[in-house]
């Protein structure tokens, strides 16, 4: 036995001992489904999975297709001829094609991308993006090779096995094209030896020999050597002699039969072995010599004496103890592989094959004798099947895990092999009698039926599998023995697998050849440095696979899967960085029966490497961290306006850009009108000023709005955000009651009294300031934020996109706030006009409609976004984890969306979006009447001074005919039925807008009690106004006084 083990073998499990009522029978049940779950079927360590990293190997020149990158300097010389054109195909778009690769061994973890592996191809599917199950014969497949490295950050992430046509034109060639998938990469798997498509549907296994058929229906081959390629096309590319030695690739004829047209598909990093068999049956028992058989000796057998018998028939049971039949023992059959019943449409599970030996009695042996080596062939056919086993489960595709437990198996077969020979030394002494057989063999029986137990019941599984299936066994034993034996097989099992555990937890390597970790790294997601999003590389590059999980480690699965991707994140943004050990070092993990043992060191790890990568994001930049606080201040100051003086010097510089169609706002000058608006502004002093940059989108806030009300991914922020546009005009937000946006409905001056032509919005410059409609830049502005790896992880795209929403609805906000307060300045101008009576009408309601904008900013920014900022980073203090920061970020966003009334209540914002829709368009046509005023009274103005009489009067007398005119073009104005009706008009919208909005915020109170809707409704009618005035004034008067409070008849 193994000194080393932890828990020795028991030293009496092969000693004699009494047999225990528990025992297991001699026959063993049949394996139960590979990965643990009741009817689930097995998948065969040599099936091969899509998403796989495989290698295409030749069955005839036994090198493998490669794509090697082609030096840039030697593109231009190349000029090959037809017979190198699979070589030369390649070449033109920066590979050449040729067979000449060896195994590819490169471990596929994600920390190494920069290394290449000519060889190593990704098998995906043709028809489907998600690339998973298993690959049967008949399936049309894509052979990818992975564009690795920094240079490759793209968004093409393959380059593809596919057809192309020849330089000369008359025939299609393999090349390797950087290009979308065609039907020209696709790729029919045929089995070689049976193309008839007999064998349609079964799953593929590795080194199977396969016919990759193309496009049309020729069969991927061997082409020339290269050697005589390349001299006969007189190319000066170099070739190391490796290469050199290999073949070119073709696309010609269908006949499996040929060598040169089969191929292999077998696994990257698990070293392949020449023709492998997946089930070895078990030999046919051969016909006993005529010489030495029972009836060689007639009736001589009959005529030996009992001792004689005894020593024939003990000699004869010592080989078959060891597999070796004998003259009078022999096997009766030798069962093929049985498969137990399977799922339609799924791989059949594999049941261990049965061995039986039979008695060929001899004429006159005794019948007690021959009863007595009866009961002894259960523990020869035990030891033969448990022998196949080892055999089977030690091949290089069954894994590490397996390869364990058969090295423990074995050191049981080796201490059973020095007993049988022990008792053999009694034999040729004397001392070994047929009853003293029996009664040392007691054991090994038991021993051997626990043996043939587990090994039916792990047969063909891989990795956790294997450790479940053996702990199952332990837990039905009733027997101490027979739990002290499987808990020597669990440790002996288990430690190349808690070397994975350990590899992942304390250094976040990912070191898993045979894939049998239940952490899996997907090939198919990038971090940003490679070219893909972050949040996807957080949430879906590792993985976990419930089913391969042991059960001994269950309750600490997360722990485990967070803690490698913790380190992985933390070293791949600080690679030099030295992490202290967990306290008291590291603890070995060993399998013991206290799951204790390991739960807490597993614990202590979890705790170091998420402490190690909080405080990388948490520590300043002085210490060499990120400084998350700092930048999510940051992010408050700008994209929640909290230091909101930069807004105005940006619309003080930038209004009419903004104003202006989206596609027509020039975003260099809008982005230098920033920077100088910043740094004017008390947000100077920001560190992270610089990653603020302008965008458009093209899509609404309505629209987005409305996708997260229903759960629907946000749209993407890659090509300025475009993938909202073109939105239906009946969706929600498209019109706001009658006004449709970017047009009033409303009498232009100077109109019919019945007039209500639209009045379209101006762009700015001489016809005066513009109205910022759905198209308009104002309305599709937004700012941008650029964050490095790894703080992207916390930058999201998606929740970036949160942020700019919030942005989105701010930033309209403060515009229809500064277009009233325009208004205000305008009416200021009149007050020395003394018509105070006749303007009160407009001046209360400009007042009233920014009385609304002020109140419901101040909820946003005051009430909303500036406590619930203050309680996020809060929590950021007592957070543990960086999931934690995540779902702290998370919630806060979510939250704040919500109390915006941004989502869940997708009337409010309709109410909320046509009210602040009439608010702007009021304040655009007050605009528009006070600058044609204004431009008339300028007119006027010039034509009196040219007068002589303008000349003789004093300043005074000047400025008051000017307040006389003033009053009359006013007193004019007002005269008009229109002007008044247009006012009228206004108020009644207005109001009724405000009132349906208030009524659904008590209505949505009032169904489920919210404290921001309370506060929201409070905090526009503070003085229950509109609760109790305003709706009988509607309903009785168009032009119902205000409040004293709301009265500001001079503006």
């Amino acid at each position: 036995m193994a000194a080393a083990a932890a828990v020795a073998p028991p030293s009496h499990v092969f000693s004699p001992g009494p047999r225990g009522a528990a025992a297991a029978p001699a026959a063993a049940p049949a394996a139960a489904p590979a990965r643990g779950q009741c009817g689930a079927p097995a998948v065969l360590p040599s099936d091969l999975s899509y998403g796989a990293r495989v290698g295409l190997r030749s069955c005839a020149e036994q090198r493998y297709i490669a794509a090697y990158p082609r030096a840039a300097e030697l593109s231009s010389s190349a000029t090959p001829s037809s017979s190198s054109s699979a070589s030369v195909g390649g070449a033109a778009e920066g590979f050449e094609l040729e067979v000449s690769g060896f195994h590819p061994f490169r471990q596929g973890d994600a920390s190494d991308r920069a290394s290449e592996c000519p060889s190593e191809w990704v098998l995906l599917q043709f028809h489907s993006h998600r690339h998973r199950g298993l690959v049967r014969l008949g399936d049309e497949v894509c052979f990818a090779r992975e564009l690795t490295g920094a240079a490759e950050k793209r968004k093409e992430r393959y380059a593809y096995l596919a057809l192309g046509p020849s330089p000369s034109g008359t025939d299609m060639v393999p090349i390797v094209e950087r290009r979308e998938v065609s039907d020209l990469c696709r790729w029919t798997l045929l089995h070689a030896d049976g193309a008839d498509g007999a064998t349609v549907g079964t799953p593929v296994q590795a080194g199977m020999p396969l016919l990759f058929r193309g496009k049309y229906n020729e069969c991927l081959a061997l082409g020339r050597p290269l050697w005589e390629a390349a001299s006969s096309a007189g190319t000066r590319s170099f070739r190391s002699p490796a290469r050199s030695s290999g073949r070119a690739l073709a696309c010609r004829g269908r006949d499996g039969y040929v060598p040169e047209l089969r191929f292999r598909i077998v696994r990257a990093c698990i070293p392949f072995g020449p023709d492998p068999v997946p089930h070895a049956p078990l030999p046919e028992p051969a016909p006993p010599p005529t010489l030495l058989g029972p009836d060689a000796q007639g009736d001589g057998f009959g005529n030996w004496t009992l001792e004689q018998q005894e020593h024939a028939l003990l000699e004869d049971i010592l080989f078959c103890f060891l597999g070796v039949e004998g003259v009078y023992i022999r096997r009766a059959s030798a069962s093929l592989p049985a498969e137990g019943p399977a799922v339609a449409g799924a791989p059949p599970t594999p049941v261990l094959p049965e061995v039986k030996f039979e008695v060929h009695s001899p004429p006159g042996a005794d019948h007690s004798t021959i009863q007595f080596l009866r009961q002894l062939l259960p523990l020869c056919e035990h030891h033969a099947a448990v022998q196949h086993f080892v055999t089977q489960q030690s091949r290089h595709e069954y894994g590490a895990v397996n390869h364990a437990l058969c090295s423990a198996i074995r050191d049981l077969l080796k201490e059973f092999s020095g007993k049988v020979g022990q008792l053999e030394n009694a034999l040729r002494t004397g001392e070994l009698s047929i009853a003293k057989l029996w009664y040392h063999a007691q054991p090994s029986i038991d021993t051997f039926a626990l043996l043939h137990r587990i090994s039916a019941h792990v047969y063909g599984r891989m990795g956790g599998a294997v450790l479940n299936g053996i702990e199952e066994v332990m837990v039905r034993s009733s027997l101490t023995t027979a739990q002290d034996l499987c808990e020597f097989l669990l440790q002996h099992s288990s430690r190349p697998y808690f070397e994975m555990v350990s590899s992942w937890v304390y250094e976040g390597r990912l070191e898993d050849p045979f894939g049998e970790f239940f952490v899996s790294a997907s090939s198919r997601v990038r971090d940003e440095r490679t070219g893909g999003p972050a949040a996807d590389f957080w949430q879906k590059h590792f993985t976990m696979d419930e089913r391969a999980v042991p059960q001994f480690l269950m309750a600490s699965r997360e722990r485990i899967l967070h803690s490698g991707k913790y380190l992985h994140v933390y070293l791949s943004a600080a690679p030099a960085a030295q992490l202290p050990e967990p306290v008291g070092g590291r603890a070995p993990f060993r399998y013991s029966r206290r799951s204790r043992d390991y739960v807490e060191a597993i614990d202590a790890a979890y705790r170091r490497a998420s402490a190690a990568l909080l405080g990388l994001f948490m520590r300043p930049p002085s210490d060499g961290g990120l400084d998350l606080p700092g930048r999510l201040k940051s992010m408050r100051s700008f994209f929640f306006l909290g230091k909101g003086d930069w807004f105005g010097n940006l619309m003080d510089t930038a209004a009419g850009e903004l104003e202006r169609p989206a596609e027509d706002v020039p975003l260099a000058r809008l982005e230098g009108l920033l920077d100088l608006a910043v740094r004017a502004s008390s947000a100077a002093s920001d560190p992270y000023k610089e990653d603020i940059s302008v965008g458009l989108h093209s899509f609404r806030i309505e629209d987005a709005c409305h996708r997260m009300v229903r759960g629907h991914v946000l749209p993407s922020e890659e090509a300025e955000d475009d993938s909202m546009a073109g939105t239906p005009a009946d969706s929600p937000g498209a019109s706001t009651s009658g006004l449709q946006p970017g047009a009033s409905t409303l009498p232009a001056r100077g109109a019919g009294a019945t007039s209500s032509a639209p009045i379209a919005p101006a762009t700015g410059g001489a016809l005066g300031p513009g109205l910022a409609g759905e198209g308009s830049g104002i309305r599709s502005l937004t700012l941008k934020y650029r964050t490095a790896w790894p703080l992207s992880i916390v930058f999201s795209k998606g929740l970036l996109l949160k942020y700019q929403v919030i942005f989105r609805h701010l930033l309209y906000c403060r515009y229809v706030e500064r277009k009233l307060v325009e208004v205000w300045v305008d009416h200021q101008t009149t007050k020395e006009l003394g018509l105070d009576s006749s303007f009160s009408p407009s001046y209360s309601l400009r007042q009233r409609m920014l009385h609304f904008c002020r109140d419901y900013i101040y909820y946003v920014t005051v009430e909303v976004l500036e406590p619930q900022s203050h309680q996020f980073l809060a929590s950021l203090r007592r957070a543990e984890t960086i999931d934690d920061v995540l779902q702290s970020h998370e919630k806060f966003l979510d939250t704040c969306l919500r109390e915006v009334l941004l989502t869940e209540r997708d009337t409010l914002y309709r109410h909320l979006s046509k009210v602040l829709q009439t608010c702007l368009t009021f304040a655009y046509n007050l605009r528009r009447f006070s600058h044609s005023l204004a431009g008339e009274q300028q007119a006027d103005d010039d034509l009196a001074a040219d007068e002589d009489d303008n000349e003789r009067k004093t300043p005074a007398e000047r400025r008051l005919a000017r307040v006389r005119h003033s009053t009359q073009s006013y007193l004019s104005l007002l005269s008009q039925r229109h002007y008044s009706k247009m006012i009228a008009k206004f108020k009644t919208i207005f109001e009724s807008q405000l009132q349906g909005f208030l009524k659904q915020i008590q209505q949505e109170s009032a169904t489920r009690y919210e404290s921001f809707l309370n506060n929201l409704g409070t905090r526009l009618d503070y003085n229950e106004y509109y609760s109790s005035v305003l709706t009988s004034s509607v309903s009785t008067s168009a032009f119902a006084p205000p409040p004293s409070d709301l009265d500001s008849s001079r503006g």
